[in-house]
């Protein structure tokens, strides 16, 4: 058998990343840097309020009480660069800019009046009673990141944080990859369109919903391929009529030892191998680049159990999606304890469903194996990783789990 990571990497190798395009930020969710981006602006841009109140010279509010004449208003948006006087204050509000002259804000709370203060036209004049030290309340330009630097390295996945990061450094469009178009096979003479009747022996196709919403979450376009049978013939040909408009072809099921294994049958000897991967669940595996016409095409054979194929799609799927966009990440596996004690068969490295509660983490079924469980996917909240030489866990070990 070979290793999980040894055939992870595998995977990883199978694939180039797919072309570039430059998008906005509003089309941008989603989609993968192709290059590093560093800040055109600073953030903050200027020197700015971080309270409703007042700009002041923090050497004019050394003593206390003290009344300073009000020369000014500055709002948020403001434009203008007028110096505060010394010895007065300029009523500003919230992001405003610091106006030149000025190093410490007075929080409208800290004066009297401070309702009336609040009103569109101001007070004449302000008295200060309680202190505050010099500099406090300021947001100083560039305290976040300054321009120039690196913002977001290429290789990182746009969601809607990065993207108002983005924004706020100056940037309104991005080199990004495209989003890779993935064909979704899944075959079986038993699987039926879902909500049609079933005959004895048929069963629905769940796969193919739980490959395509896998394959969009991790970034790509999922394309669902046009046979569900055992045939060979139509297997071949809906490989051909996918080819020239697919990245990448997953499957799922027909890859085990079983006499009527289509896609084992159909892609041996066509550039994809098949492995038993020291894996529990999703032992057989396979994966290659194909030759179709003038095109080759990564290929990634996923089992057909639901709760394998779940598994297989986490750990080498979306290891092939990262491949086409640049971003093969490490499994992002973090420490938990255990809520009870559990048994697995040694040998393989076990990627447990998992659920959590009062802190602790806890096997979503109450065995190792259960790979046709499909239900408990909904249930489904991390993937507990046991490694192939341990065979008890305790209640309060520490264990790993991928959360989802």
């Amino acid at each position: 058998m070979i290793d999980l990571a040894d055939y992870r990497e595998l995977v990883s190798q199978l694939a180039e990343p797919v072309s570039t395009q430059l998008l906005a930020l509003t089309m941008a969710k989603g989609h993968v840097l192709a290059e590093p981006v560093f800040a055109r602006y600073p953030v903050p841009p200027f020197d700015n309020s971080a309270m409703d109140g007042f700009a002041v010279r923090a050497a004019d509010i050394a003593s206390l009480p003290v009344t300073l004449p009000i020369s000014g208003d500055i709002p948020a948006g403001h434009t203008g660069e007028e110096e505060l006087p010394a010895g007065s204050a300029m009523r500003i509000m919230t992001g405003a800019p610091l106006p030149p002259g000025a190093d410490t804000i007075v929080p409208v709370e800290n004066v009297e009046n401070s309702e009336r203060h609040m009103l569109r036209e101001h007070l004449d004049e302000v008295t200060i009673v309680t202190e505050v030290p010099a500099g406090r309340h300021v947001r100083l330009a560039g305290e976040d990141i300054a321009a120039g630097e690196l913002a977001l390295e290429a290789g990182t996945r746009l969601g809607p944080e990065q993207l108002s990061a983005l924004a706020s450094i100056g940037h309104g469009s991005v080199t990004v990859y495209r989003r890779p178009v993935i064909g979704i096979l899944a075959t079986g003479s038993e699987l039926v369109p879902p909500g049609q009747p079933l005959k004895r022996g048929q069963v629905p196709d769940s796969n193919s919903l739980l490959l395509r919403g896998l394959i969009e979450r991790a970034g790509a376009t999922a394309v669902p391929m046009s046979t569900r049978g055992d045939d060979p013939v139509a297997v071949e040909q809906a490989f051909s009529e996918a080819a020239d408009s697919v990245d990448a072809i997953i499957t799922t099921g027909g890859v085990s030892a079983g006499a009527f294994d289509v896609v084992k049958e159909f892609l041996t000897g066509r550039g994809v191998d098949f492995y038993k991967v020291a894996l529990q669940p999703g032992k057989p595996q396979g994966c290659g680049r194909m030759s179709l016409g003038e095109t080759t095409l990564p290929v990634l054979c996923l089992p057909g159990n639901p709760v394998s194929a779940f598994v297989s799609m986490k750990l080498f799927g979306e290891a092939l999606i990262g491949a086409l966009t640049g971003r093969v990440r490490p499994l992002p596996f973090k420490e938990a304890v255990a809520g009870e004690s559990w048994t697995c068969r040694p040998g393989r490295t076990q990627l447990m469903p998992a659920r959590s509660a009062n802190g602790r983490v806890y096997p979503a079924i109450s065995r190792c194996s259960g790979s046709h469980l499909v239900y408990l996917l909904s249930q489904t909240e991390g993937l507990i990783h046991v490694p192939a030489d341990v065979t008890d866990i305790k209640e309060g070990d520490t264990v790993e789990v991928w959360w989802l």
